[in-house]
């Protein structure tokens, strides 16, 4: 066995594990609680569940998505996100050197948390948007390499340019939404963390983050206004969308653009 295979499945597991804290981030930021203790528990019964039976991904299997304790539904969503962490923290491995691995691994698990209390609140907290902004100006100086650039002050200058695009424009239109229709149309919230992607990734990636996230949430507003016979005018979450066309960025945005223009060229 190979010494890249041996590493992409070492960090597969990390991301894994990753993930199932996360899971637990994403039910007790909201309310306040610690994210260390107590141990994890049963969120039906409330007994704590043994560490055996706590294992990412091969847990939910073993238990047939059901709690040990009490016989309890488990919430697909354990697993799903302990996957798709490791999943995304497989390829990015795959992609990226290690320093910038370890960046966009951080920021993929706060945008997995961030998504994940937006769906639950619809609401995404300061601590992950306000301080993604702070925490992607300082990898910024630190790791300048992160806007293709040696120099720490242009990194840092960079991020704060990416912040600045990313959070002005979604704000500009928040509020000229709000002001056509009457009411809020989105919250600010998304503007704050479309602004923290921005200061990571730089403005570059802002225009395809919005067209992305844009038709993703438009697509997927439809299909559940059709499927559940809804009104126009209900909430949807826009958190999970920008979230999810960022990742996308992350490991195939270059070539997606690339593919876009030369389908027109040659059209």
């Amino acid at each position: 066995m190979s010494l890249s295979l041996i590493l992409s499945a070492a960090v597969f597991v990390l991301g894994a594990c990753v993930g199932s804290f996360l899971n637990v981030c994403i039910l007790r930021i909201p309310l306040g609680q610690s994210i260390v203790r107590p141990w994890s528990r049963c969120s039906a019964c409330g007994l704590e569940i043994p560490g055996f039976l706590n294992l990412p991904i091969l847990g939910y299997v073993l238990l047939r998505g059901r709690a040990r304790c009490c016989g309890a539904h488990l919430d697909l969503r354990y697993p799903v996100v302990e996957l798709g962490t490791a999943i995304v923290f497989t390829a990015l491995w795959q992609i990226y050197p290690p320093s910038l691995f370890g960046v966009y691994a951080c920021l993929t698990a706060g945008l997995i948390v961030a998504s994940g209390i937006d769906l639950d609140y619809l609401v995404i907290p300061d601590s992950l948007t306000v301080g993604g902004v702070i925490a992607g100006i300082c990898a910024s100086y630190l790791l300048p390499e992160l806007h293709h650039t040696q120099n720490p002050t242009d990194g840092m200058i960079q991020a704060v340019l990416g912040a600045s695009v990313g959070g002005g424009i979604l704000w500009i239109t928040a509020k000229v939404a709000s002001w056509l229709l009457q009411k809020e149309a989105m919250g600010i919230g998304d503007a704050k963390l479309l602004a923290a992607l921005g200061s990571f990734l730089g403005w570059p990636s802002i225009p395809f983050i919005l067209v992305i996230s844009s038709f993703l949430g438009t697509v997927v507003g439809v299909a559940i206004i059709k499927s559940r016979k809804r009104k126009l005018g209900i909430k949807i979450p826009y958190g999970p969308y920008l979230a999810l066309a960022a990742v996308l960025w992350l490991l195939a945005g270059k070539w997606m653009i690339h593919l876009f223009f030369s389908k027109i060229s040659y059209e």
